[in-house]
């Protein structure tokens, strides 16, 4: 019985990990964190770890942009 409790406790810690990790710590469990007084409410898409990667991605994008453009003219 222990052990499945272990197990049990195990998948949750993983599953709640994913989540933070997809969503942030103000998206997971749509939105438990914050109402719960632990985590502020993300600022938008930007707040999760793959927002911030595709924010990242669009500006290097527009500052090559930029050059290239620069650099034609």
């Amino acid at each position: 019985m222990r052990n499945v409790f272990i197990l049990l406790l195990f998948v949750l810690a993983i599953w709640t990990g994913i989540e933070v990790m997809n969503n942030g710590m103000g998206g997971a469990f749509g939105g438990l964190f914050v109402e719960l007084g632990l985590a502020a409410p993300d600022q938008g898409p930007e707040g999760t770890p793959m927002g911030r990667a595709a924010h990242r991605f669009e500006e290097a994008y527009d500052r090559s942009e930029q050059r290239v453009d620069d650099q034609l003219e």
